[in-house]
């Protein structure tokens, strides 16, 4: 896989996947860096071997949580700068012109792109907290910065050195989409047990069962739904609202009972 992002400099396109067959191939024929780097959660379906067509750089690593496997990833960059994808998000048209011109920048390591989270082939969350849904993707390949965070894994960047770009926005696709209807709730719990467990571990746990899943519920719904005018995506916004404040109302829960029991950490 080989295309001239830069002449001065090249952007290695950094994706971990672990049963992604299906939606893989879409992602790497984009050809959004110069060469492709693969990090696989020892896959059961064919996503190495599909892969394989597209790059020599796979690698195996047993999945521990999204820091790690990604911190791994870009261990094996040797490219001026770093482009992480998720296997089932895509850019926007025109992305790769503007990134040209971003990594030309030499006062900047980072860059922010909004991300637009579809709940179907042609809607996507446009309020709330789903939109912009700022991600930090695009950043130069330094030893000091790396990730952080067991689920939501945040590259750690100075934010004097990052810039938000409007230019260039993330697809993501609907397919596993948590909020497109009242049952995505269910693809939540396994995030719930892992965010639950390690905040356990926290002085912020909720105190009580009260606190955890009642007060967090209605806060996180309130300022999703209200003060970041998720109404203005009617229906969809509404049950998405109630979906994550769900999700957080029961992460608390989860962490005041696994204080209550003592409850080993759940694998990732």
């Amino acid at each position: 896989m080989s295309i001239a992002i830069n002449r001065d400099f090249k952007i290695d396109l950094v994706v971990i996947v672990q049963d992604e067959e299906k939606n893989i191939n879409k992602l790497v024929r984009k050809k959004y860096g110069d060469n492709l780097i693969i990090v696989d959660s020892y896959s059961r379906d064919n996503t190495v071997n599909e892969l394989s067509q597209y790059t020599k750089q796979i690698y195996s690593q047993k999945f521990i949580n999204f820091s790690v496997q990604k911190n791994y990833a870009i261990s094996k960059s040797n490219n001026e700068w770093i482009l992480t994808l998720d296997a089932d998000e895509e850019l926007t048209e025109g992305a790769q012109e503007v990134i040209r011109e971003l990594v030309k920048k030499k006062d900047i390591d980072g860059y922010w792109f909004p991300r637009r989270n579809y709940i179907n082939d042609k809607t996507y969350l446009k309020h709330g907290y789903f939109y912009p849904d700022w991600q930090l993707r695009l950043f130069r390949n330094h030893k000091g910065y790396k990730y952080s965070g067991i689920i939501h894994a945040q590259i750690q960047i100075p934010e004097k050195k990052t810039r938000y770009i409007k230019d260039v926005e993330i697809l993501h696709s609907p397919e596993r989409s948590k909020y497109n209807s009242w049952l995505s709730f269910f693809r939540l719990i396994n995030y719930i047990k892992i965010e639950g467990s390690d905040l356990a571990k926290s002085k912020t746990a909720a105190a009580s069962f009260f606190s955890g899943i009642f007060l967090e519920t209605a806060r996180h719904f309130f300022r999703c739904y209200y003060r970041k005018r998720g109404f203005l995506d009617g229906y969809n916004g509404f049950r998405a609202a109630v979906i994550f404040g769900l999700y957080q109302g029961n992460i608390q829960m989860y962490a005041f009972f696994t204080r209550l029991f003592r409850y080993d950490t759940p694998e990732v």
